[in-house]
């Protein structure tokens, strides 16, 4: 394997940070160690429960965190002061300047099936956890027949939102530093956690939910992260020309990189084809273009490439890999001449492609399927025009050719199972 003797790079120095995410494992799907939870109350503690995984509703990825206390706790006829408590939260020690804004969708599931019954989820930031006065910004969600809350001082109560009454997935953004700026809260105060709450009280009666938390990012500027911000080599790999994996590399730390590893790793259906990992630096808020060591397939077929930077301390995991599609055949897709037209349309849930297909004056024609190998997996005839559906049984770059009269036209399709 031939090594460049020099990195393709180009320095871009931009003229503001981009804000990261500075949530870890911000959508639960690693379970990850650094979310702490409690659930608790003034009795039975069954009656609050909560989940960093929940395969049960997720907007986005595998699982959503969940909070739930739709189970009155104990005797709470009794106890007019019954309640149960959920929280999930994650420590980011910051500033305030260093934050930006906060987004992430939530869900809301009624205890009995009453929106009218459900009580209040609640959003925030622990600031100054060692000062004398500890601000709590807050965003509620609460039932719409609640009074609004009134929060004692030193507590912060930033913006009250309705519980929207269906249980579909609700977009929730705002600009945390904004907020505060507007609230007096100094930019140099320091923030402890992020923290998100679900909280069921007898009221009476009991009121509560289930309420799904999921694609958190609190996003802020990093002093230390480094990541994959684009890769520029294209899809295409063909025996017979080497393939240099190549991409756009960021330092959105306010701090210099000064030692981390660009790394490609090209993966086949039987496991690792290709492995190159370069050293590297880069100053604070720039990027450059880097290139890694050539790569020559050795057979057609599917290929997979990430690119991803490894450094430590690094402040935001989400950044650091990015991975396409390699397509390595002897078949090429070829121009459609003239009155002859194919179109492959995208996979469907159901996992058919959709051909549409036209020849001249009902002329007779044939549509095969083939593989990236070149094996023909289905064919057909046609005549005139129409649609077709083809379902090939495993996942990998198909290519389907229209031939007709002497002409033939040829398109590639992915499948992915």
């Amino acid at each position: 394997m031939k090594r460049f003797a020099f990195l393709a790079f180009l320095p871009v120095v931009l003229f503001a940070l981009e804000p990261v995410n500075l949530i870890k494992d911000h959508s639960f799907e690693k379970d990850s160690e650094v979310w702490q939870t409690y659930a608790g109350g003034q009795s039975d503690l069954d009656s609050a429960v909560a989940n960093r995984h929940d395969m049960e509703k997720a907007w986005s990825g595998s699982f959503s965190g969940s909070s739930d206390n739709r189970t009155p706790p104990g005797e709470i006829w009794a106890n007019y002061y019954d309640s149960a408590k959920i929280i999930q939260s994650f420590s980011c020690p910051k500033t305030v300047s260093d934050i930006d804004s906060l987004t992430l969708h939530y869900s809301i599931l009624p205890v009995k099936d009453d929106f009218n019954l459900t009580m209040v989820a609640y959003i925030g930031l622990y600031l100054d956890p060692e000062a004398t006065t500890r601000w709590v910004p807050v965003y509620f969600i609460k039932a719409a027949n609640l009074n609004n809350p009134t929060m004692p001082v030193p507590y912060l109560l930033v913006k009250v939102l309705n519980f929207p009454a269906d249980t579909s997935w609700h977009f929730f953004a705002r600009g945390i530093r904004s907020d505060l700026e507007i609230l007096g809260v100094p930019s140099n105060a320091g923030v402890d956690s992020f923290f998100i709450v679900g909280w069921g009280k007898y009221s009476p009666p009991w009121r509560g939910q289930k309420v799904y938390w999921d694609d958190v990012q609190l996003m802020g500027y990093a002093d230390y992260d480094v990541g994959v911000k684009e890769i520029l080599s294209g899809d295409s790999l063909r025996e017979d020309t080497p393939y240099v994996p190549e991409a756009r590399i960021k330092n959105f730390g306010r701090e210099p990189a000064d030692s981390f590893l660009v790394i490609a790793e090209i993966w086949d259906t039987s496991g690792l084809a290709y492995y190159d990992a370069v050293p590297y630096s880069l100053p604070s808020d720039t990027e450059e273009i880097v290139s890694l060591a050539e790569f020559t397939p050795d057979h057609p077929g599917l290929y997979t490439l990430t690119i991803r930077t490894v450094m430590e301390p690094d402040e935001s995991d989400e950044d650091d890999a990015l991975s396409k599609f390699l397509y390595g055949t002897g078949i090429a897709e070829q121009p459609e001449p003239k009155l002859i037209t194919l179109e492959v349309q995208g996979f469907l849930k159901d996992v058919v492609l959709r051909v549409t297909y036209s020849l001249p004056q009902g002329q007779q024609g044939t549509i095969a399927v083939y593989d990236a190998s070149g094996r023909r997996v289905e064919r057909m005839k046609v005549t005139g025009s129409g649609e077709v559906s083809l379902s090939p049984q495993a996942s990998g770059v198909y290519f389907v050719r229209l031939e007709s009269g002497g002409f033939e036209v040829t398109r590639k399709a992915v499948v992915v199972r």
